[in-house]
């Protein structure tokens, strides 16, 4: 075993490693960029070298900057962790040239599965079955449409070097061909610098099942079950969950030995998972991830087996620690994927600062075995645009599958996360679709039906506004020192602006709900307050950041946080937030005018497809934003001419960057 490692990655997944690593008595070391500076994960290794930079490409990507790190530090091998150098055959090969062990697949095994065109051919020589399609060399727009004609539509194209939902793109018609070629290529260069693609055929019903595959380099080769990785949006995986549902014993079987031989064919070692589609009692190969996978905890969950630890033994030279036959599948595992997004916002990336975040007390008895949450933030960290915007991931176990869901539902309703907007309310409302209960979805299922899983989310509770009136209602009339509270700058009585006395007893509480001023008026009886709409509401103070609320027969506890002009409030398992209206109201109605097109996210601008005085209808492509990695399309909000373009392709914009203005006739 090793005496050091370096932890060649950031987040969640440094702080997983660091901990087997701690267990098994080997010392981390960690790498971190600027924006990085005492981040936990940071905190979870023995030793910190600061590598500089704030992009990935100045740091994470930086092989020079990794390899000199390890030198200094005295490491013997590094774990790529996911993303990042860890399917990169040349960094695999310089680490070997350095005198350090990569904690992965060698570089030939990387080559070949890293590129999905040579991973097919893999596969077809193994025997495995793979979709109609084309990866040749010729990658002309002529050839490459002209296969798509022949393999007949719809179909997707793909980067060869793509991954993590990145540079894919359904095409269901021959005139979307171009426009979507060339979005999957600029799409792949930025993410992994290779633009070359490949078209295989679609299946809209089908569903995505990966096999968890491990090999040392004595000859062993095992697998470690199926997980089902459909429940995806925009091809990145939402929920994952082993077993399978609905799959059967037979099928089961077929699709592991397939995924031995394959990883056997090219002499591969270390961890691994080979990724089928899975249409009615068909499957297809669909790609090999030569990694850790983002969702291995579900694995662990149900085999009872440390990924972390197997990696760290097959590395130093150690024989696999299992045979297959002492491998076992036991109860049900469900992940599900936490992140700082906005689902009311076509699902953009968030960014700031985590103001207040709770681990989840969950009474379900054995909490070791039953619940597991894999987080790289804390109160205080920062949800910066460089890097991927997945805060957590939070993974239940139990007996069968319908008590996961429901532990994961619990779970999820006391998992308090303030400060950005998370998709904790719409991962709720997935687990409680009744495709989901009866396991009767696949891949497509959000694409059709995110319409009605979005409407299952609670968007106007009025619950957080009357709140917030109280909040500061109580702030009008605290009998308080306001000098000496001015040390906690979250706190939710420093600010009185949204809130004015109309008479001796009547109030008005302002505030903004979607760009959209609202007002609240009401009078005080006695301390409780009696809202124009008949609601009678009475709160107490627990501490700066709790209060209880009573309504008619309805109490809760409310959490909440504050800055700036945003209050942020966590109420039976949904997370609210109110705007507080701005004085500068004309602000706030510009914001919200129909025609005036503002950056939704922090981000750079990959291309623009309009000219000023060009004539435009509603939902029209404009131009595109590039974020964390993937692109966002902006389109028209109303049809008439534009009147201006206040941007243009390379340019960085923050959020709310005023980007064009379309005038109505």
């Amino acid at each position: 075993m090793f005496n050091r490692i370096l932890i060649a990655n950031r987040g969640e997944i440094a702080c997983r490693i660091a901990r087997t690593a701690s267990r098994l008595g080997v010392d981390t070391v960690a790498v971190c960029s600027d924006p990085d500076r005492g981040a936990p994960f940071t905190e979870a290794c023995d030793i910190t070298i600061e590598i500089g930079g704030a992009t990935p490409s100045e740091s994470y990507l930086d092989m020079d900057r990794i390899l000199n790190a390890a030198k200094q530090s005295g490491a013997e091998a590094i774990h790529p962790g996911y993303g990042f150098l860890s399917e990169n055959a040349e960094f695999a090969e310089r680490c070997t040239a350095a005198g350090l062990v990569f904690i992965g697949p060698g570089p030939k095994a990387i080559r070949i599965m890293g590129l999905k065109d040579s991973a097919r051919n893999a596969a077809i020589n193994s025997g495995v079955p793979v979709l109609p399609g084309y990866d040749g060399e010729d990658q002309s727009l002529n050839t490459l449409s002209n296969r798509a004609e022949k393999t007949g539509y719809p179909v997707l194209i793909k980067a060869t070097a793509g991954g993590g939902g990145k540079g894919m793109r359904v095409v269901t018609a021959p005139q979307d061909f171009s426009s979507s070629l060339e979005s999957v290529r600029r799409e792949s260069i930025s993410a992994f610098g290779n633009d070359r693609v490949l078209i295989e055929k679609y299946f809209p019903s089908s569903r995505h099942i990966e096999i968890q595959v491990f090999a040392d380099s004595h000859g062993n080769a095992v697998h470690l079950f199926e997980r089902d990785c459909s429940m995806q949006r925009r091809y990145q995986k939402v929920i994952e969950e082993s077993p399978a549902a609905n799959l059967t014993d037979k099928l089961r079987r077929k699709m592991t030995m397939a995924a031995v031989d394959c990883a056997k064919s090219i002499d591969y070692v270390g961890a691994g998972t080979i990724e089928f589609l899975v249409d009615s009692s068909e499957f297809y190969f669909l790609e090999m991830n030569t990694r850790l996978q983002v969702e291995h905890p579900v694995t662990e969950k149900i085999t009872g087996q440390d990924l972390v630890e197997w990696q760290l033994r097959v590395a130093s030279g150690e024989p696999l620690p299992c045979k297959q036959e002492d491998i076992r599948q036991n109860g049900h595992a469900i992940e599900v994927r936490v992140y700082a997004e906005n689902p009311d916002r076509g699902f953009l990336p968030a960014t700031g600062t985590i103001l207040d975040i709770s681990s989840p007390d969950c009474n379900f008895g054995d909490l070791e075995t039953a619940t597991r949450i894999d987080a790289g933030v804390v109160t205080g960290s920062q949800i910066s645009a460089y890097y991927d915007p997945m805060i957590s991931k939070a993974i239940i176990w139990s007996e069968d599958r319908e008590k996961a869901r429901e532990r994961m539902l619990t779970l999820l309703r006391h998992y308090r996360i303030l400060g950005v907007p998370t998709n904790i309310s719409f991962l709720q409302a997935i687990l409680e679709q009744p495709e989901f209960i009866e396991s009767d979805y696949d891949t497509q299922y959000l694409t059709q039906n995110l319409e009605q899983v979005l409407s299952d989310i609670p968007t106007n509770d009025k619950i957080p506004h009357y709140a917030c009136a109280w909040l500061f209602f109580q702030d009008l009339n605290a009998q308080r020192d306001r000098q000496s509270r001015q040390d906690d700058r979250y706190s939710p009585w420093l600010t009185q602006n949204p809130l004015r006395t109309e008479s001796t007893r009547k109030y008005s509480f302002e505030y903004a709900l979607n760009a959209k001023r609202q007002i609240l008026h009401f009078k005080n009886n006695l301390g409780r307050l009696e809202f124009d709409d008949g609601i009678k509401l009475n709160a107490e103070i627990r501490d700066h950041h709790e209060m209880s609320v009573t309504m008619r027969n309805y109490r809760a506890i409310v959490n909440v946080v504050h800055t700036e002009n945003t209050v942020f409030l966590h109420i039976d398992g949904q997370h609210h937030r109110v705007d507080l209206a701005d004085i500068d109201h004309a602000n706030r109605d510009r914001l919200g005018a129909s025609g005036t097109i503002f950056s939704p996210m922090p981000g750079r601008v990959v291309e623009v497809q309009v000219k000023p005085g060009q004539s435009v209808n509603r939902g029209d492509r404009l131009l595109c934003i590039e974020a964390m990695k993937m692109e966002h399309d902006i389109l028209a909000p109303s049809s008439g001419t534009l009147k201006s373009i206040h941007c243009k392709s390379g340019d960085s914009v923050t959020e709310n960057t005023l980007l064009a203005i379309i005038e109505s006739p």
